[in-house]
């Protein structure tokens, strides 16, 4: 390492310091055995190779005046993590009855519906699928979006097979990132206390608008982008709902994000029953969310706007079913499938929050990555459109009423937020344009260190 015209070698007491903090931040609390320090031949990085037990890690190191800070972390794989691998993925990859190839490399397996991994879950032994909710609220649909047409829906030359459902399969990278992004600490974008239990919220920024009032259901129009991330960071647009004290916050999360080992914005979904702690995944990696949509896979890339040219957004929808107690997810006006109310008992009575908006999760000092289109929203709507991230025709299910229906929400009931507006803003506009009703722009540019 080179500083000041010196070369200076972090080792010993130092290095171990400094990867013992680091990896402080992925929840690896035991003393670290630091065995070897290499440089690197560039004018500010290190390179440091540290273990515990048969775990290892590379760590990339800067120094400067702010004091060490990590560049990159890197875990490099042993038998036994590629043995704990292959265990999960035939745990969640189920023998599919046909399969295809996407265009992006992804293969989507046909599932037998009643074989889905959602099945495994021990509250779900003797559950019976349902298709479609026993009750809707009005307007659970309106148009279609310009994504609809665009999303990677069964080719047209292959369909799964009657009784299945397409299920992307699980990859070694799907797995690692969700590792990784559960470790980085996800949470409920919220200006209140209720992150979940021991969430680490450093790192995390969001630019939101909130609606603080008890609700069945939300649904909004997103505007898709795909900003750029370094390793150990990822950006997303989405709808939060969440309720339950810190110890049992339960939340479901959709829209769309992107992560380094994805590589490009895709459709997804995130709930916990428990604060972030034990229960939930993305998608459909851990038993617990059914599947009922022939013709939907989740984790699918979606197509991505581009400032100042072809804009894509996609309406999703969350609410829950009065009869069965069942949260139900809906792409478009179309139902993808449902989180059983014995896997989300706390969500049984509604929602308390519900947020729409852009987060972000960056390691400190670490130059942050874009969120949404990576503009600011200015103050006058009609230079947004084309330029900034929206999301627009925001409603929610006030009642529990057999005539419950989407609503415009209540203006006392909504605030926009966000925790470093100096890095990402939110501004909210109320039925200025025909038809978009309550909207949120949100973003703002890379390059923030926290």
């Amino acid at each position: 390492m080179l500083i000041g015209g010196t070369r200076r070698v972090l080792s010993g007491k130092a290095a171990a310091a400094t990867a013992h903090r680091i990896l402080g931040l992925y929840e690896e609390r035991s003393v670290l055995s630091i065995f070897s320090v290499k440089m690197v031949e560039a004018v500010e990085f290190g390179l440091v190779f540290c273990s515990h037990g048969m775990k290892f890690w590379t760590i990339k190191i800067i120094e400067n005046d702010r004091g060490n800070s990590v560049q990159g972390l890197g875990r490099l794989p042993t038998n036994e993590e590629d043995m704990e691998l292959d265990r999960q993925l035939k745990l969640i990859n189920k023998a599919p009855l046909k399969s295809f190839q996407t265009e992006y490399g992804d293969i989507v397996d046909c599932i037998d519906i009643y074989k889905q991994l959602a099945f495994d879950h021990p509250m779900l032994k003797n559950h019976t699928i349902q298709m479609e909710p026993r009750t809707i609220p009005k307007e659970v649909g309106n148009g279609a979006s310009t994504v609809y047409k665009y999303l990677q829906y069964m080719p047209k030359n292959i369909k799964c097979p009657p009784g299945s459902v397409p299920i992307k399969r699980a990859s070694r990278e799907d797995l690692i990132m969700a590792k990784s992004i559960k470790s980085l600490g996800l949470n409920y974008p919220t200006n209140s206390p209720y992150h979940g239990k021991n969430v680490d919220t450093r790192g995390h920024h969001s630019a939101v608008l909130e609606h603080t009032s008890g609700n069945f259901g939300a649904r909004a129009r997103l505007s898709v982008w795909n900003p750029s991330v370094e390793e150990n960071q990822f950006s997303s647009g989405g709808m939060w709902i969440a309720n339950g004290d810190v110890d049992e916050l339960t939340s479901i999360q959709t829209g769309w994000i992107v992560h380094k080992n994805s590589g490009e914005s895709r459709l997804y979904t995130y709930w916990t029953a428990d604060g972030y702690q034990n229960t939930g995944c993305f998608n459909t990696l851990c038993e617990g969310f059914v599947h009922v949509s022939p013709k939907i896979a989740l984790g699918l890339v979606l197509p991505h706007s581009v400032v100042n040219g072809s804009q894509f957004d996609v309406l999703l929808s969350l609410h829950l079913d009065r009869v069965s107690g069942h949260w139900w997810l809906m792409l478009e006006d179309k139902y993808i499938g449902y989180w059983p109310r014995t896997v989300i008992p706390v969500l049984g009575g509604g929602a308390r929050f519900v947020s729409w908006g852009g987060q972000i999760y960056s390691p400190l000092n670490v130059l942050s990555p874009a969120m949404g289109s990576g503009n600011y929203p200015a103050d006058a709507i009609g230079v947004n459109y084309g330029k900034t991230a929206y999301v627009r025709q925001i409603k929610v299910v006030p009642d529990y009423k057999d005539s419950a229906k989407f609503e415009d929400p209540q203006l006392e009931d909504i605030k926009t937020w966000a925790d470093k507006p100096v890095c990402y803003k939110a501004q909210k506009f109320v039925n200025e344009v025909r038809g978009w009703g309550f909207q949120v722009y949100f973003g703002g540019p890379r390059g923030c260190t926290f």
